[in-house]
């Protein structure tokens, strides 16, 4: 099996070797496994706080969601996850994910202000 990288509450190294800062963010966090909240803090972090449906930036509702389940194989690594609010995530259950809009690649951060960094230097 690949190794992608780790996470910590620091930082996020990706598969590449570059190390990502996982900024803190303020308010309510839902998660359903504590320990993988720096990563679920990455991906909404990396997505501008904004779910890559519907644009929704109710931080309260944003889910960390994996594009291709874990039941399906789906590896729970950023490559594999993008940011949708709670009511795009639970009619994705019912649809391809093809019809949703792709989110950037780990090496693209879109950040809250609508500026892109990239990650590969």
């Amino acid at each position: 099996m690949r190794d992608y990288g780790k996470v910590s509450s620091e930082f996020w190294l990706d598969q590449n070797g570059n190390k990502w800062k996982v900024p803190t963010i303020k308010g309510r966090l839902k998660m359903r496994v504590p320990c993988h909240r720096a990563l679920r803090e990455f991906v909404l972090w990396r997505d501008g706080f904004k779910c890559r449906h519907c644009g929704s930036q109710d931080r309260i509702k944003l889910v960390a969601d994996h594009i291709v389940s874990r039941r399906n194989g789906g590896a729970h690594h950023p490559d594999n996850m993008q940011c949708l609010c709670d009511s795009c995530n639970a009619r994705k259950a019912s649809l391809v994910d093809a019809k949703f809009q792709p989110r950037p690649d780990v090496s693209e951060v879109i950040c809250s202000d609508g500026g892109v960094i990239d990650g590969t230097h």
